[in-house]
């Protein structure tokens, strides 16, 4: 990555991130005076076009009516329900960071900034426990890592590698391991649970299902990024610790290359083995209705 990824490359206060914090504000102040959320949430006309433009992307995304695997609906508890956003970071979710180039169009196919971005302030009006599992490596990490293909493109491109260095080496600020710029007042409002940084795609060396349990959680909402390597790795280890994990398909993305289409390759996984699959609107109104 060309230097790290410097304060001047990134514009922190674009036009769009003011206007998403703009709502944020007003959707906080709505839910102080008791406002219900559903003008907020999604226009249904819309969401019709939204969701044919996503069967017209590429038909394999959508589920076959001809599906064999027995499916159960989550019963969500309202005590029992936590989000869990997997790297909301510059360097997997910005046309800024390095990994654009990897999950760039499957960004722009599933709206997946816009659709974390609603999971994020929905959990917040509900006052839904939230987590933040985020990755961040360091110049000695690069020399330990796996010389396997998508360590290797991490290695290469420094991909959500922080700044700091000997006991600041998990620092992040205005580095391309950073958080989106409009999820900040999100993730930075003190009640959303920062894990332990990972270094892997999985929760070796994360502190998540421990705060999880602390919390009370069961039930894992699991969106982010990104789908078959770090969500797919999230979802696997939870549902080996006991959660029930469904997963908001369309709050996430993968990498799209002549190896394959990381995206698709994480939604068959997930048909397979997620409790349940969402999409944004859908699991919105769940939650709304608990």
């Amino acid at each position: 990555m060309q230097k790290t990824i410097e304060q001047d490359k990134i514009d922190f206060h674009r036009r769009e991130s003011i206007t998403r914090i703009a709502k944020i504000g007003a959707l906080g102040a709505s839910v102080l005076v008791g406002t219900n959320l559903h003008a907020e949430t999604i226009d249904e006309a819309q969401e019709q076009t939204r969701k044919q433009n996503y069967i017209n992307i590429n038909p394999l995304y959508v589920d076959s009516d001809k599906m064999l695997l027995p499916k159960t609906q989550m019963k969500l508890q309202k005590d029992s329900v936590g989000l869990v956003v997997v790297n909301p970071q510059i360097d997997f979710l910005s046309p800024k960071g390095v990994g654009w180039s990897l999950y760039g169009a499957s960004i722009k196919e599933n709206n997946t900034i816009e659709n974390i971005g609603m999971l994020f302030r929905v959990a917040k009006a509900l006052r839904l426990p939230t987590f933040v599992s985020y990755v961040v490596w360091n110049s000695q990490d690069l020399k330990t890592l796996p010389k396997t293909p998508m360590k290797n493109f991490s290695r290469g491109t420094k991909l959500a590698y922080g700044n700091g260095k000997g006991l600041n080496a998990n620092d992040i600020e205005q580095s391309g391991a950073d958080f989106l710029p409009e999820y900040k007042p999100f993730i930075l409002d003190n009640k959303t649970i920062l894990t332990t940084p990972r270094k892997d795609f999985g929760l070796k060396g994360s502190d998540l299902t421990t705060q999880l349990r602390i919390s009370g959680i069961k039930q894992v909402i699991l969106c982010g990024m990104d789908a078959n390597v770090h969500l797919d790795s999230h979802l696997r280890d939870l549902l080996a610790e006991g959660f029930e994990v469904g997963v908001v398909r369309d709050a996430t993305a993968g990498a799209k290359l002549p190896e394959g289409d990381g995206y698709l390759a994480g939604l068959i996984n997930f048909r397979f083995i997620a409790n349940e699959l969402f999409f944004t609107p859908d699991i919105v109104q769940r939650l709304q209705n608990m």
